[in-house]
């Protein structure tokens, strides 16, 4: 934690051309906050759903 890595994936963004930057962060971002093997299926299944969509858009 706090190495850098979210702002280090910010800045690759606006360098790199048709780019996209997921944060995974934000899918746990919810209150209460509770991590179960349903939470983390759900989040993990958020993610792979917004990726999927990212790759399949020509625009990416």
């Amino acid at each position: 934690m706090g190495v850098g890595k979210t702002t280090s994936c910010r800045i690759l963004k606006t360098k790199l051309p048709f780019s996209v930057f997921l944060d995974g962060d934000w899918c746990w971002d919810s209150h209460p906050f509770v991590v179960t093997e349903e939470t983390k299926r759900m989040v993990v299944d958020n993610i792979c759903y917004l990726l999927n969509n990212f790759i399949k858009c020509s625009a990416y």
